[in-house]
């Protein structure tokens, strides 16, 4: 096993760690304070569970990346590791290159957690407006960073689209948190998508930031899968959501090989569940008059619970899901024009299917 491969699993071993450790204490924090979701008309558990468990997920990550870098000159001077992980070192001593980029990053996803932890804390005390400015805040330290899509002519329309990204996910993956394990459980598949993909163009660093947070969500999922102990809460959907968005402007998609600029869809493919599950309750909240921020039960796990699917059955589809179009979307960076269509036209019969699952008429 080579040096960069040992490294990334004993980043993944930590995170994975701290953040296990963490959960039970914000299951007590939450008892504490008495922030728990209780059941109703729209909820599908049964009893008070604590909604803090994204806190372990926040500070595992945010924690361990950002030890990982203060601790690095110091670590690569020590003898033992220098002999013992020298090609790790060669890659790491470039961080300094994305330095302004990571701390916005650390940054922007603990103003993001902080706007959660605030919703989940006073609820309807805490105006939309402020959680709504306090996400578009976070996408503006990102992006005042350096960090943007470039495949737009236009610079500005560039900096639109990112902004819209950073929101939209973190949003999507906040409204994905309905069903044990949901929202944790599909960023992790995502994110190992990201990893072969970053592992095979040789982007050490960004590996390294995906390995630490899929350990972060790791050790949560395993109070979180159903039957649950904890939930993530809005701050840990949304610091979720925010990471992941990041990540995917971070990394890079297009190869030497690549022949079309398809794989820039790539992000789009590997988030789609997510991404066709906002639009669809979106679109149906719009269409019954009510407000698109006030949750319901028309989530597509919901409807495959109601197709007679168990909640660890529904979740677990949707796991499948996402790594069958992720899959289809790592190999884009070497696929032809030809290829790269066919995995659109997957992407299509996928939206097609969630269509006809959420809209079809079920028969008496």
């Amino acid at each position: 096993m080579s040096d960069r491969a040992l490294l990334a699993l004993a980043v993944f071993a930590a995170t994975t760690l701290v953040s296990a450790t963490l959960v039970p204490l914000t299951i007590r924090g939450a008892h504490v304070l008495g922030v728990l979701d209780t059941p109703g008309d729209r909820k599908i558990h049964t009893a008070p569970t604590p909604r803090m468990g994204g806190i372990a997920v926040f500070l595992a990550f945010t924690g361990v990346v950002g030890a990982g870098y203060l601790l690095l000159p110091g670590l690569s001077r020590v003898e033992w590791i220098a002999g013992n992980f020298a090609t790790a070192l060669v890659y790491l001593r470039e961080a300094f290159r994305v330095e302004t980029r990571l701390l916005a990053l650390l940054l922007g996803g603990t103003l993001v957690f902080a706007t959660g932890v605030a919703d989940d804390v006073f609820g309807r005390r805490f105006p939309v407006w402020a959680k709504a400015g306090g996400m578009l805040a976070a996408a503006v330290i990102l992006v005042a960073s350096g960090v943007s899509t470039s495949f737009l002519p236009w610079p500005w329309l560039n900096v639109v689209v990112t902004l819209a990204w950073l929101f939209g996910i973190s949003n999507a993956f906040n409204l994905l948190d309905n069903m044990d394990g949901l929202s944790a459980g599909v960023a992790f598949v995502a994110c190992g998508v990201l990893l072969a993909n970053a592992w095979a163009l040789d982007e050490f660093f960004i590996c390294l930031l995906l390995v630490a947070f899929m350990g972060s969500l790791l050790g949560f999922l395993l109070f979180n899968f159903n039957p649950a102990s904890v939930f993530l809460g809005d701050g840990g959907s949304l610091f979720i959501g925010y990471v992941l968005a990041s990540l995917t402007l971070l990394e890079r998609y297009v190869s030497r090989a690549s022949s079309t600029l398809f794989p820039i869809l790539m992000p789009v493919l590997i988030c789609a569940v997510p991404i066709v599950d906002t639009a669809t309750v979106v679109f149906i909240r719009l269409r019954e008059k009510r407000p698109i921020y006030v949750g319901d039960a028309r989530h597509l796990s919901h409807r495959l619970v109601d197709l007679g699917f168990t909640q660890r059955q529904a979740v677990l589809l949707l796991y499948l899901l996402t790594l069958s179009l992720g899959l289809g979307a790592a190999s884009l960076i070497h696929a032809g024009l030809r290829e790269s269509l066919m995995v659109l036209v997957q992407l299509l019969g996928f939206v097609a299917l969630v269509l006809l699952l959420l809209f079809h008429p079920r028969r008496a």
